[in-house]
């Protein structure tokens, strides 16, 4: 008789030793200073895969851009960097000629001491819990509670979806499953999940999810869907129009655009500024089904370029829809709005989606469905938010945390924000100087140059980005560590769109941001509105000491590299004046009367309602620094000492101030005029040539020959004042002579007396 084995788990018992099979993957990593390993070829990567045909190794994203692009991105200033740091250590008095010679750029922060690697204090800033946050919560409840009704009329309810659901669910065609999974995308995001069912219906929709959870796939995978089915045989005609707000960003959907429809025959256009024009123009011309255009270069092109218009448009969208309609692109986008095709299909995409109706129906939406997946104020679950406080009066520590920061912690993949762009090249020369691989991105660059420092950072040429709000919103480049802000930004929803260029589409991210006494409102809503709990990090102050002696020591040698950079621009601004001036001598008189009769490029506005417009945007500007003194003075009405007028006066003075410097910078930076003779009257004429005058020489030189204006009015005067002390005189002789008259005639009547 067999006997029946019963596979069956042993009970554990009390003194049985069992093994620790738990994860650490809900441990929080803890950022802190750390030797630098170089890079080197002795690991291999475990991604790596071998390709099969020439072309998939060939394949490059890239390529399609360069048809856009005809000038190289060239910067020269790693050049002076480099050669500053050999000047530097040619002085030091361990360096031997031999080792200067045989030099390499190493990085200053490669070789950190015991000191420097002393960790940083982190502390939890939790959140503040009293009366004014308490008032903060009921008046945010009332203004939710009072915006139901208009919601309820504008919005429908968006259906449900299933967020485990995936691709092959949505019937999508199989060109565009053979894009998906070549872009390795596994299942769709919520934002994906429930927009793409919705938007194949042709409904408009209001979209609102956080920053990385993939919103550009979410409203392009439809649109290309929905294109598979377009007519074929006809003339073509541009469909679908996707307005974003910066270059980088356009250039960016577009490529993402340019893999979606790889597989099928949808032509995409590409109209940003900085690119070149005629390219543009010729690919605007053959009426491609996507355009992807900033507001500014599309109306040059539907102003300018001939069979290109919006008028069979069906499908509308705004990228970044609370920057497209912010006031700076008011006009633009109701001139572009106007020309668009009535019946057509809107939708809007942010990760700060506004929800007032009134911003929304400008653009002229049909019972739209409102989608927000995230409240419109929440950054990545999945970001660490830290900050290091500058106190008062220490605001010049500023270059010396941020150096401690990205040489001791943060050495790679790491995106810095600034808020201007004269900080932004100063920072990339100061931490270049330290060794640093850095690049920068801002509005002073050309195109190219811009695009060529992402290709880097991307591509992990360099560590560091500098960047200033041009790069806050919308770029998805993977690997990114790191954010740092430099400077906090004005507003929360500013802030969010910084952090959110980490953290993305699931993966882990740090954001550090450096504030002051200045930043305590900002820094006091993003702790409330923080899910996670926000960390204060404190570097140790030797080791703070010990980098702000370094930054002193590179100051001069920052202003000498800006120095020579301002010389080079005058020199090359010169000699493109002189080449012009050579080519206008050498053409002829009737060549330049046809080059002056040639047509300009029009634009929709005349110079007189572009100066209304700026002058709109100033009152609506001024308007909202009232409304917000306003809301300020509720806040503080417990306290008793709020002086609204004076506070709105206060911040127009340095609203003016701020706009006069501005001003004052950029006519600094124009070119003088040249003088064909030299003026004995100037700034810079010498004592003895002005104070130079003969005895009993004639005047005639200096004085009828002077057709200046003060000589004008000096003239004027003269001749004014000789005219006035002749009618002086005129006066006075006549009241001497009536006297005289009174008193004979006084007389007279007095002898017949």
């Amino acid at each position: 008789m067999s006997v029946v084995k019963w596979d069956m788990i042993k009970t554990i018992g009390d003194q049985d030793n069992v093994d620790d099979v738990s994860s650490d993957s809900d441990i929080e990593v803890e950022y802190q200073p750390k030797k630098h390993k170089t890079k080197g070829d002795s690991y291999f990567n475990d991604e790596f895969k071998f390709l099969t045909v020439a072309s998939e190794y060939n394949q490059d994203t890239w390529n399609d851009l360069q048809k856009y692009i005809k000038r190289k991105g060239t910067n020269r200033t790693d050049e002076k960097i480099e050669k500053s740091r050999r000047y530097v250590k040619s002085f030091l008095p361990d360096v031997t000629p031999e080792e200067h010679e045989d030099y390499k750029e190493q990085s200053d922060c490669d070789s950190l001491s015991d000191t420097e690697l002393k960790k940083d204090g982190i502390k939890d800033r939790q959140k503040l819990v009293g009366k004014r946050n308490k008032k903060k919560k009921e008046v945010e409840e009332n203004k939710n509670q009072i915006t139901v009704e208009d919601e309820e009329e504008f919005f429908e309810d968006a259906p449900p979806f299933e967020e485990n659901s995936s691709f092959y669910q949505m019937n999508i065609s199989r060109p565009l499953m053979k894009a998906i999974s070549a872009l390795n995308y596994v299942h769709p995001t919520p934002i994906q999940a429930a927009a793409i069912p919705v938007a194949l219906l042709g409904r408009d929709i209001c979209g609102c999810a956080a920053t990385g959870t993939g919103k550009t796939a979410a409203y392009m995978l439809p649109i290309i869907e929905r294109l598979l089915y377009r007519p074929k045989g006809f003339t073509p005609i541009t469909r679908v129009l996707v307005l974003v707000p910066t270059r980088e960003l356009g250039v960016q959907v577009y490529q993402v655009t340019k893999q979606l429809v790889q597989f099928t025959t949808v032509e995409v256009g590409l109209s940003v500024g900085g690119l070149e024009l005629k390219v543009q123009e010729s690919i605007l011309r053959k009426n491609p089904d996507i355009v992807i255009a900033t507001p500014g270069r599309l109306l040059d092109h539907l102003q300018n370029t001939p069979s290109f218009s919006l008028t069979d448009l069906e499908v509308l969208v705004l990228d970044e829809a609370d920057r497209m309609l912010d006031e700076n692109f008011a006009e633009q986008m109701k001139e572009i709005i106007n020309m668009c095709a009535r019946t057509r299909q809107t939708m809007l995409f942010s990760a700060t989606m506004t929800d007032a109706v009134n911003d929304l129906a400008s653009v002229s939406l049909s019972k739209p469905v409102k989608i927000f997946v995230d409240s419109n104020t929440d950054v990545a679950f999945n970001l660490r938010q830290e900050f290091v406080r500058l106190r008062q009066g220490k605001e010049q520590d500023r270059d010396a945390t941020l150096a401690a920061l990205v040489c001791r912690t943060f050495r790679d993949h790491t995106m810095i924000f600034v808020r201007t762009k004269a900080d932004a090249h100063r920072v990339k020369i100061l931490l270049g100087l330290f060794g640093l691989k850095v690049g920068e991105l801002h509005g002073n660059l050309s195109q190219p140059q811009r695009l060529e420092a992402l290709r880097q950072f991307k591509d992990e040429e360099i560590d560091l980005l500098i960047a200033t709000d041009v790069a806050a919103r919308g770029l998805d480049i993977r690997g990114v560590k790191a954010v740092i802000n430099y400077v906090m930004p004005p507003t929360v929803e500013h802030y969010i769109h910084r952090v959110g260029r980490t953290a993305r589409a699931g993966r882990s991210g740090v954001s550090i941001s450096i504030a002051s006494e200045q930043d305590r409102k900002v820094l006091k809503e993003v702790i409330r509105k923080a899910k996670n709990p926000v960390k204060n990090r404190v570097i140790p102050i030797e080791i703070l000491d010990k980098y702000k002696e370094r930054v002193d020591s590179l100051r001069n040698e920052v202003k000498c590299i800006m120095h020579e950079e301002y010389e080079e621009r005058q020199m090359s601004r010169t000699e493109e004046f002189a080449d012009k001036t050579e080519k206008m001598a050498k053409t002829s008189i009737s060549s330049l009367i046809n080059k002056k009769d040639e047509k300009k490029r029009d634009w929709f506005q005349t110079q007189k309602e572009r100066q209304d417009a700026k002058k709109r945007s100033r009152e609506a500007f001024s308007a909202k620094i009232e409304k917000n003194i306003k809301r300020k003075k509720k806040i503080n009405d417990d306290d008793g000492n709020f002086n609204e007028e004076e506070e709105i006066e206060s911040q127009k003075k340095l609203q003016r101030v701020a706009n006069f410097q501005a001003r004052s910078a950029k006519n600094k930076m124009k070119p003088k005029k040249m003088n064909a003779m030299s003026d004995n009257h100037g700034k810079f004429s010498s004592k003895s040539a002005s104070n130079k005058q003969k005895k009993g020489n004639s005047v005639f030189d200096s004085q009828f020959t002077d057709v200046s204006k003060s000589g004008v009015k000096k003239y004027r005067y003269e001749a004014n004042q000789a005219k006035r002390m002749l009618e002086k005189k005129k006066s006075v002789s006549n009241q001497k002579n009536q006297k005289s008259n009174k008193t004979s005639f006084q007389r007279k009547e007095r002898k017949k007396r």
